[in-house]
Protein backbone atom coordinates (compact mmCIF):
# COMPACT_ATOMS: atom_id res chain seq x y z
CA UNK A 1 0.00 0.00 0.00
CA UNK A 2 1.22 3.69 -1.11
CA UNK A 3 0.34 6.05 2.02
CA UNK A 4 -2.30 5.47 4.41
CA UNK A 5 -5.18 7.45 4.70
CA UNK A 6 -7.76 8.65 7.16
CA UNK A 7 -10.60 6.34 5.37
CA UNK A 8 -8.28 3.11 5.67
CA UNK A 9 -11.09 0.86 7.13
CA UNK A 10 -13.77 2.30 4.30
CA UNK A 11 -10.72 1.07 1.86
CA UNK A 12 -10.60 -2.64 3.27
CA UNK A 13 -14.16 -2.70 3.99
CA UNK A 14 -15.17 -2.56 0.01
CA UNK A 15 -12.21 -4.15 -1.22
CA UNK A 16 -12.15 -8.02 -0.25
CA UNK A 17 -8.24 -8.21 -0.81
CA UNK A 18 -7.21 -6.15 2.22
CA UNK A 19 -9.63 -8.10 4.41
CA UNK A 20 -8.63 -10.40 6.73
CA UNK A 21 -8.84 -14.12 6.52
CA UNK A 22 -10.74 -16.62 8.77
CA UNK A 23 -7.30 -18.09 9.78
CA UNK A 24 -6.06 -14.77 11.14
CA UNK A 25 -8.90 -12.59 11.71
CA UNK A 26 -6.96 -9.63 13.16
CA UNK A 27 -4.29 -9.56 10.40
CA UNK A 28 -4.93 -8.15 7.29
CA UNK A 29 -3.27 -9.15 3.60
CA UNK A 30 -1.48 -5.11 3.93
CA UNK A 31 2.15 -6.84 4.14
CA UNK A 32 3.83 -3.01 4.25
CA UNK A 33 2.99 0.62 3.71
CA UNK A 34 5.07 3.24 1.44
CA UNK A 35 5.37 6.67 2.98
CA UNK A 36 5.75 9.10 0.43
CA UNK A 37 5.10 12.03 2.98
CA UNK A 38 4.85 12.97 6.55
CA UNK A 39 1.38 14.54 5.88
CA UNK A 40 -1.23 13.40 8.27
CA UNK A 41 -3.52 12.40 5.61
CA UNK A 42 -1.11 10.17 4.38
CA UNK A 43 -0.24 8.43 7.23
CA UNK A 44 -2.97 8.51 10.13
CA UNK A 45 -4.38 5.61 8.53
CA UNK A 46 -1.14 3.43 10.04
CA UNK A 47 -3.42 3.88 13.48
CA UNK A 48 -6.29 1.56 11.86
CA UNK A 49 -3.62 -0.91 11.31
CA UNK A 50 -2.31 -1.13 14.59
CA UNK A 51 -4.42 -4.62 15.72
CA UNK A 52 -2.18 -6.58 13.97
CA UNK A 53 -0.05 -9.20 15.19
CA UNK A 54 3.01 -8.94 13.52
CA UNK A 55 4.92 -5.83 13.51
CA UNK A 56 3.87 -3.20 10.42
CA UNK A 57 6.43 -3.04 7.31
CA UNK A 58 6.66 0.72 6.73
CA UNK A 59 8.78 2.22 3.99
CA UNK A 60 9.91 5.82 4.23
CA UNK A 61 12.58 8.41 4.40
CA UNK A 62 14.32 9.56 7.65
CA UNK A 63 12.64 12.78 7.55
CA UNK A 64 9.42 10.94 7.14
CA UNK A 65 9.99 8.93 9.67
CA UNK A 66 11.70 11.17 12.42
CA UNK A 67 8.18 13.89 11.89
CA UNK A 68 5.99 10.87 12.65
CA UNK A 69 7.85 9.46 15.86
CA UNK A 70 4.20 10.15 17.75
CA UNK A 71 2.70 7.45 15.62
CA UNK A 72 5.57 4.86 16.20
CA UNK A 73 5.23 5.84 19.87
CA UNK A 74 1.31 5.47 19.90
CA UNK A 75 2.33 2.16 17.80
CA UNK A 76 4.80 0.17 20.03
CA UNK A 77 1.89 -0.46 22.56
CA UNK A 78 0.29 -2.57 19.80
CA UNK A 79 1.70 -4.11 16.84
CA UNK A 80 4.79 -1.86 16.61
CA UNK A 81 6.18 -0.58 13.70
CA UNK A 82 9.22 -2.41 11.25
CA UNK A 83 10.52 0.67 9.96
CA UNK A 84 12.33 0.41 6.48
CA UNK A 85 14.59 2.62 4.42
CA UNK A 86 13.70 3.81 0.55
CA UNK A 87 16.91 4.16 -1.72
CA UNK A 88 16.97 5.87 -4.60
CA UNK A 89 18.50 2.53 -6.41
CA UNK A 90 16.31 -0.39 -7.10
CA UNK A 91 15.78 -2.78 -4.33
CA UNK A 92 13.88 -5.94 -4.71
CA UNK A 93 10.19 -5.62 -2.77
CA UNK A 94 9.80 -9.27 -3.39
CA UNK A 95 10.64 -11.86 -6.34
CA UNK A 96 8.68 -9.79 -8.88
CA UNK A 97 9.37 -6.86 -8.21
CA UNK A 98 11.98 -3.99 -7.08
CA UNK A 99 11.33 -0.01 -6.63
CA UNK A 100 13.11 2.94 -5.71
CA UNK A 101 12.42 6.47 -4.33
CA UNK A 102 12.74 9.90 -6.17
CA UNK A 103 13.80 12.53 -3.85
CA UNK A 104 11.47 15.43 -4.14
CA UNK A 105 12.15 18.82 -2.38
CA UNK A 106 9.55 17.87 0.66
CA UNK A 107 8.59 14.66 -0.40
CA UNK A 108 9.33 11.29 -2.33
CA UNK A 109 8.01 9.82 -5.81
CA UNK A 110 8.10 5.59 -6.10
CA UNK A 111 9.08 3.99 -8.93
CA UNK A 112 8.43 0.85 -9.35
CA UNK A 113 9.34 -2.38 -12.05
CA UNK A 114 7.70 -5.45 -12.42
CA UNK A 115 10.40 -7.98 -13.26
CA UNK A 116 8.66 -10.25 -15.56
CA UNK A 117 7.07 -7.83 -18.17
CA UNK A 118 9.98 -5.21 -17.38
CA UNK A 119 7.46 -2.22 -17.25
CA UNK A 120 7.32 0.43 -14.72
CA UNK A 121 4.93 2.79 -12.67
CA UNK A 122 5.89 5.93 -11.48
CA UNK A 123 3.74 7.27 -8.35
CA UNK A 124 4.02 10.90 -7.72
CA UNK A 125 1.08 12.20 -5.52
CA UNK A 126 2.71 15.65 -3.72
CA UNK A 127 4.88 17.46 -6.26
CA UNK A 128 6.04 20.28 -5.43
CA UNK A 129 8.41 21.42 -8.35
CA UNK A 130 9.88 19.34 -11.60
CA UNK A 131 13.05 18.32 -10.91
CA UNK A 132 15.65 17.09 -13.27
CA UNK A 133 15.62 13.48 -11.68
CA UNK A 134 11.99 13.70 -11.94
CA UNK A 135 11.29 14.70 -15.14
CA UNK A 136 13.77 11.41 -16.22
CA UNK A 137 11.97 8.89 -14.07
CA UNK A 138 8.43 10.15 -15.50
CA UNK A 139 10.28 9.87 -19.31
CA UNK A 140 11.33 6.36 -18.38
CA UNK A 141 7.92 5.13 -16.86
CA UNK A 142 5.31 3.08 -19.04
CA UNK A 143 2.33 3.86 -15.94
CA UNK A 144 2.74 7.57 -14.82
CA UNK A 145 -0.13 8.79 -11.35
CA UNK A 146 0.47 12.17 -10.69
CA UNK A 147 -0.34 14.66 -8.37
CA UNK A 148 -3.57 16.03 -9.63
CA UNK A 149 -4.91 18.10 -6.10
CA UNK A 150 -5.28 21.31 -7.59
CA UNK A 151 -6.44 22.86 -11.16
CA UNK A 152 -5.03 26.17 -10.04
CA UNK A 153 -2.88 27.63 -7.34
CA UNK A 154 -5.48 29.93 -5.96
CA UNK A 155 -8.36 27.58 -6.32
CA UNK A 156 -8.73 26.28 -2.05
CA UNK A 157 -9.05 30.18 -1.35
CA UNK A 158 -12.30 30.65 -3.28
CA UNK A 159 -14.03 28.69 -0.80
CA UNK A 160 -11.55 29.33 2.17
CA UNK A 161 -10.63 32.71 2.15
CA UNK A 162 -6.73 32.76 3.35
CA UNK A 163 -6.15 29.55 2.39
CA UNK A 164 -2.94 28.66 1.26
CA UNK A 165 -1.90 28.48 -2.72
CA UNK A 166 -1.75 25.10 -3.78
CA UNK A 167 2.07 25.39 -4.65
CA UNK A 168 2.63 26.06 -0.96
CA UNK A 169 1.48 22.90 0.10
CA UNK A 170 3.71 21.27 -2.30
CA UNK A 171 0.95 20.61 -4.51
CA UNK A 172 1.83 21.78 -8.79
CA UNK A 173 -1.58 23.24 -10.18
CA UNK A 174 -2.55 20.98 -13.12
CA UNK A 175 -3.91 24.66 -15.48
CA UNK A 176 -0.03 26.05 -14.81
CA UNK A 177 2.00 23.20 -14.37
CA UNK A 178 1.37 19.57 -14.90
CA UNK A 179 -0.83 19.07 -17.48
CA UNK A 180 1.47 20.42 -20.48
CA UNK A 181 4.28 18.47 -18.89
CA UNK A 182 1.78 14.95 -19.18
CA UNK A 183 0.24 15.90 -22.23
CA UNK A 184 4.03 15.82 -23.99
CA UNK A 185 4.72 11.73 -22.26
CA UNK A 186 5.17 8.98 -24.15
CA UNK A 187 4.37 6.82 -21.06
CA UNK A 188 1.05 4.67 -22.01
CA UNK A 189 -1.28 5.51 -19.07
CA UNK A 190 -0.93 8.62 -17.51
CA UNK A 191 -3.36 9.19 -14.07
CA UNK A 192 -3.70 12.06 -12.39
CA UNK A 193 -4.63 11.40 -8.47
CA UNK A 194 -4.64 12.64 -4.93
CA UNK A 195 -7.83 14.98 -6.73
CA UNK A 196 -8.87 17.68 -3.56
CA UNK A 197 -13.22 18.02 -3.73
CA UNK A 198 -12.22 21.87 -5.04
CA UNK A 199 -10.90 20.24 -8.13
CA UNK A 200 -13.24 21.57 -11.14
CA UNK A 201 -12.06 17.87 -12.95
CA UNK A 202 -14.39 16.32 -10.62
CA UNK A 203 -16.96 17.37 -12.49
CA UNK A 204 -18.51 15.28 -15.34
CA UNK A 205 -19.08 18.42 -17.81
CA UNK A 206 -16.80 20.84 -17.34
CA UNK A 207 -14.19 22.92 -19.09
CA UNK A 208 -11.00 21.68 -16.87
CA UNK A 209 -11.94 17.97 -17.06
CA UNK A 210 -12.27 18.02 -21.12
CA UNK A 211 -8.84 19.69 -21.09
CA UNK A 212 -7.45 16.46 -19.21
CA UNK A 213 -9.31 14.15 -21.47
CA UNK A 214 -7.72 16.18 -24.44
CA UNK A 215 -4.21 15.50 -23.16
CA UNK A 216 -4.95 11.72 -22.72
CA UNK A 217 -5.01 11.48 -19.17
CA UNK A 218 -7.01 9.88 -17.10
CA UNK A 219 -8.65 11.00 -13.54
CA UNK A 220 -8.05 8.44 -10.85
CA UNK A 221 -11.22 6.77 -9.34
CA UNK A 222 -12.22 4.21 -6.18
CA UNK A 223 -11.32 0.64 -7.90
CA UNK A 224 -9.17 1.63 -10.84
CA UNK A 225 -6.56 -1.18 -11.85
CA UNK A 226 -3.73 -0.65 -13.75
CA UNK A 227 -2.00 -3.90 -15.05
CA UNK A 228 1.81 -3.44 -16.40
Amino acid sequence: MINASPDLTRQIEITPQLQPGGDAPRNSPIAGVFLTTADIDHALGLLLLRQRETALAVYAADETRAALAWIDTALARFCGINWRKTSTDFQALDDSMTFRAIQLPKSVALQFRDAVSGASVLFAPSVGELNEELRDTVHGSDVVIFDGTFWSDGELGLVRPGARGAREMNHLPISDGSLDFLRQLPARRKVYTHINNTNPILMPDSWERAQVRDAGIEIARDGLEIII
